[in-house]
C-alpha cells in the first residue's frame, strides 16, 4: 500500500510575523536548555523550608516550560501556514503559569525575609491549602471522616494567621489578603513595586488571561482568518507576545533559583547562567 506523503510547499516565503517568532522561539529555547541544567542538578542542596518549596516550584516551572515548548509551533518553508497549529489559548495559558511560577519561587522561595515574615507566610500557605482540600473533599464526600479533622484544624490556622506578630508590619491591602486566607498577601501592585521584572505585571497578566479566558476578548477577535489557529498575522502576534512573557519570567526563575543556592548552582553553571541572564530584560519589537 502506497502511504500519502505530506504535501510540503516548497520556497514558501515566510511573513515577517513568523520570522519574529522564529527569532524568539530561538531564545526560549536556549532559556529551557540552562532551566533544564539547572533542575536535574539541584539535588543535594543543604537548604531551608524556603529553599525545598523554591525547588519544588522550579520543578514544576521546569515541566510547564517543557510543555509550552511541546506545543509551539514551528513554521518552515517548507510547511504550508495552514498546516501548523497556532493554539493561541493552550500557549497563554502555559505562559501565565510560567508567570504565576516566577511568583511564587520569589515570594514562598528566593526573597530575603525575616524569620517572622517567613512563618506567615508558611502559616498562610497550610491555611490555603488546607482550605482548598476541605472544599473539594466536601463537595465530593460529604461523609468523608476526614472532614473533621479539618473543620477543627482550619478555624484554629485562621486564628494563628489573626494573631500572628508579622502582621501587623503589612500594608492594609496586605493585610486584608491575609485576613481572607489568600495564600499571598503580596499584591500586582507590590510585585510591580519591588521587581524590575514584574513592572508590567498587571498588563501580561491581564493579556494573557483575557486570550485564556472564553470571553469575553478572545470569542470577538475570531473572524473567518484569525481566531482560527491557521497562522495569520493577527494569531502569530499574539503567540509571539505570549512566547515573550514566558521566556522572560522562565529565564528570572532560572537566573533567581540558580543565584539563590551561588555555591552549588549559580558559580558551578556560571557560563550558562550568564548566556540567560540577558533574557530577562530582553524584548522583542513587533
Amino acid at each position: 500500500m502506497n502511504k500519502k506523503r505530506k504535501k510540503v510547499i516548497s520556497g514558501r516565503q515566510l511573513s515577517e510575523s513568523e520570522r519574529s517568532f522564529l527569532r524568539e522561539l530561538e531564545l526560549y529555547d536556549k532559556v529551557v536548555d540552562v532551566t533544564a541544567l539547572i533542575s536535574v542538578n539541584q539535588h543535594g542542596i543543604d537548604t531551608d523550608g524556603r529553599g525545598i518549596r523554591a525547588s519544588g516550584i522550579f520543578t514544576r516551572q521546569t515541566l510547564t516550560a517543557f510543555s509550552l515548548k511541546g506545543i509551539l509551533p514551528r513554521p518552515t518553508m517548507k510547511t504550508h501556514h495552514e498546516s501548523i497549529l497556532w493554539d493561541i489559548g493552550s500557549i497563554a495559558s502555559l505562559a501565565r503559569n510560567i508567570l504565576e511560577g516566577y511568583l511564587a519561587i520569589y515570594y514562598f522561595g528566593i526573597e530575603s525575609v525575616s524569620p517572622e515574615e517567613a512563618e506567615l507566610r508558611f502559616f498562610l500557605l497550610q491555611l490555603h491549602r488546607n482550605v482548598e482540600w476541605y472544599e473539594i473533599v466536601k463537595t465530593s464526600n460529604p461523609q468523608d471522616p476526614s472532614l473533621k479533622e479539618y473543620e477543627e484544624g482550619i478555624p484554629n490556622q485562621k486564628m494563628r494567621v489573626k494573631e500572628h506578630p508579622f502582621l501587623n508590619s503589612l500594608s492594609d491591602a496586605q493585610k486584608n489578603k491575609a485576613l481572607r486566607g489568600h495564600e499571598m498577601y503580596k499584591t500586582k501592585v507590590d510585585f510591580e513595586n519591588e521587581l524590575r521584572i514584574c513592572r508590567n505585571l498587571r498588563r501580561d497578566y491581564r493579556y494573557l488571561s483575557n486570550l485564556v479566558h472564553p470571553l469575553p476578548f478572545s470569542i470577538e477577535r475570531i473572524d473567518f482568518n484569525k481566531g482560527r489557529g491557521i497562522g495569520s498575522d493577527t494569531d502569530v502576534t499574539h503567540c509571539l507576545l505570549c512566547l515573550v512573557i514566558a521566556r522572560v519570567y522562565l529565564a528570572a526563575s532560572t537566573v533567581g533559583f540558580a543565584d539563590h543556592f551561588p555555591e552549588h548552582l549559580a558559580i558551578k553553571y556560571k557560563k550558562e547562567i550568564d548566556r540567560v541572564r540577558p533574557l530577562i530584560e530582553e524584548e522583542v519589537d513587533v
